[in-house]
């Protein structure tokens, strides 16, 4: 397994980015631990299937491969009070 950053350091809020191998590898989640971390990974746009999914209070490395279903295009939503997330993918 190797995980190459797709974004520059924690994000927030809302965004699409490329994967361009097309598989997820892990994602970072960090939170205040008082407040949940809410981090959702969707195919294509914000009307896209839902592939990634967690809402927690402590910080988190998930790592798995998750695919995003024959699409390069990534949608994430970061929210929470203090939660913020860098996105890996899965490259061979």
């Amino acid at each position: 397994m190797i995980l190459k950053a797709l974004t520059d350091g924690n994000v927030t809020g809302t965004d699409t980015i490329t994967c361009s191998s097309g598989i997820v590898g892990g994602v970072l989640i960090s939170s205040d631990g008082t407040n949940a971390a809410v981090v959702t990974i969707q195919r294509d746009g914000s009307g896209g299937k839902t592939v990634f999914d967690f809402s927690g209070l402590e910080a988190q490395f998930i790592t798995a491969p998750v695919s995003l279903e024959d699409t390069t295009n990534l949608y994430y939503s970061v929210t929470g009070t203090a939660a913020a997330a860098q996105f890996f993918e899965w490259v061979e």
